[in-house]
């Protein structure tokens, strides 16, 4: 038997590959972790962390102009938004998480450097040769840029760089209508940009229910984002220091002018220099291609996360990095991922959160499926701190028993799913929501309120209705 230098080598130090190395070496393995320059991954630089770091930022600028609603005296209309001071509050998160995420790399090797595999068991390393029993490559994603005229030599802003500005835009432009580019454009307008969103679909945020996209869509366009649905941008170019944008819809060229550019298209696969051919790893125009198990062609090889071309969320690259480890070092009882009951959110205000089938995909599988809709405005939580917008929507079976889905607009609301996916996962139903004491006033009593509603419509009050006891009028 070939002795290896580890027994896992991951490639990719951001969510999943953390993950996958903590797994690793809970089970006792040689753990060899590799990446590029910097570990944390496109998460915690570019994605998630700065994201939201900056989406609070502005909410409290909004909180300001609005606070003579509760009594402050008077509405704050004139300030300066000073973005040199936001970015450095972001860049001290990415900082402070970063530290934290140092317990993933104890008792694990970590490498920095440009990683090639010479065969399935060999990887190139800064001029070293790294054998390993079984690999996991995690190496995430970047922003899509292609497609659009003049883009080269143009200077534009994706995720990588936008957290960085150290001025706040007077016009910016942002193309796409994804979670992305909805979080983005509600956050800089209202930091005080001039917003406009093209968005080459004819809703916003299409993977989400129809309701929770003309919600948000609503929403922005309330706060001042100008949306272009159903526009492409094809061309861009310098106009003295403004940047002249093209879009087409159907035979309709649309002209627009901007300070900023920001691109939020969609994302690629980060498989440059890997030389995954040498070990025999087969591609699709998506990513590396994996079986149920997450095994790539070669079967000591694992891939995970967004270089697959799944789902493109951390907490799914999180979860697959768990399975692939494990499958990678425990010879019995193999794990297959499961993501029927697959949560996610967008972070504008209101949150957007979704977990399970929309209505149109339910009632594709069946046409009797049941809808219950509550709104936020009931919540008495929401009342209380002037945050009423939104609706919560569950899609049931034809009992109105089991959630197939659950949609929800509202303040935190994202916070809810962690309970809907617990149901909707061990088949507990609107009837074990309904019976678990829920803490008054929280906004999970909205929760509650419509498992009721549902629960009074559904097959097991029905049956419960025909074999209670009759009751009797005796006259004297």
């Amino acid at each position: 038997m070939s002795e290896y230098m580890y027994d896992l080598i991951i490639i990719g130090g951001g969510s999943g590959g953390l993950v996958a190395a903590r797994v690793g070496a809970a089970l006792g393995a040689r753990v060899c972790l590799i990446d590029k320059e910097r570990l944390g991954g496109d998460c915690l630089h570019y994605g998630c962390i700065p994201s939201k770091s900056l989406i609070y930022a502005a909410r409290i600028v909004k909180n300001l102009r609005v606070a003579a609603a509760f009594g402050t005296g008077g509405a704050i209309d004139h300030f300066e938004v000073d973005m040199a001071k936001i970015a450095d509050h972001i860049h001290k998160v990415i900082e402070r998480i970063g530290v934290a995420e140092q317990i993933y790399v104890q008792q694990v090797e970590v490498q920095f450097g440009e990683a090639e595999f010479v065969s399935n068991h060999e990887l190139k390393l800064n001029g070293q040769i790294l054998t390993g029993r079984s690999f996991i490559v995690a190496t995430g994603s970047q922003p899509n840029t292609g497609g659009i005229e003049g883009l080269a030599g143009l200077s534009y802003l994706t995720t990588q760089d936008i957290f960085d500005l150290n001025h706040l835009p007077h016009r910016l432009a942002i193309a796409g209508g994804g979670p992305v580019g909805v979080e983005m454009a509600q956050a800089f307008a209202r930091l005080g940009s001039r917003v406009t969103l093209i968005h080459s679909q004819e809703r916003l945020l299409p993977g989400e229910d129809a309701a929770i996209s003309g919600a948000i869509a609503a929403v922005l366009s309330r706060e001042g984002v100008e949306l272009i649905t159903g526009a492409r941008l094809t061309k861009v170019s310098e106009q003295g220091l403004s940047k002249l944008l093209e879009a087409r819809r159907g035979e309709e060229l649309l002209y627009f002018k901007a300070d900023e550019l920001m691109l939020a298209i969609g994302r690629r696969p980060n498989l440059t220099g890997l030389k995954l051919e040498n070990a025999g790893i087969t591609l699709s125009d998506k990513g590396i291609v994996v079986n149920e198990y997450l095994q790539t062609a070669s079967p000591n090889i694992y891939a995970i996360g967004d270089v697959t071309g799944g789902y493109l969320f951390t907490h799914v690259a999180a979860y697959q990095a768990g399975i692939a480890a494990r499958n990678a070092l425990v010879p019995v009882g193999r794990k297959r991922p499961d993501y029927r009951v697959l949560p996610w959110i967008t972070f504008t205000d209101p949150e957007a959160s979704r977990v399970g089938l929309t209505e149109a995909e339910a009632r594709r599988l069946n046409p009797n499926i049941k809808v219950q809709y509550f709104p936020w405005e009931e919540i008495d939580r929401a009342q209380t701190e002037g945050e009423t917008e939104g609706f919560i929507k569950l899609i049931l079976d034809e009992q109105g028993e089991q959630i197939l889905g659950a949609h929800l607009v509202g303040a935190h609301s994202g916070e809810m799913l962690g309970e809907i996916t617990l149901a909707m996962q061990h088949k507990i139903g609107i009837s074990g929501i309904l019976q678990a004491i829920h803490a008054y006033p929280t906004l999970s009593t909205g929760l509650q309120s419509t498992a009721f509603e549902a629960y009074l419509s559904s097959s097991s009050l029905t049956s419960a209705r025909k074999v209670r006891r009759p009751v009797f009028k005796f006259s004297e």
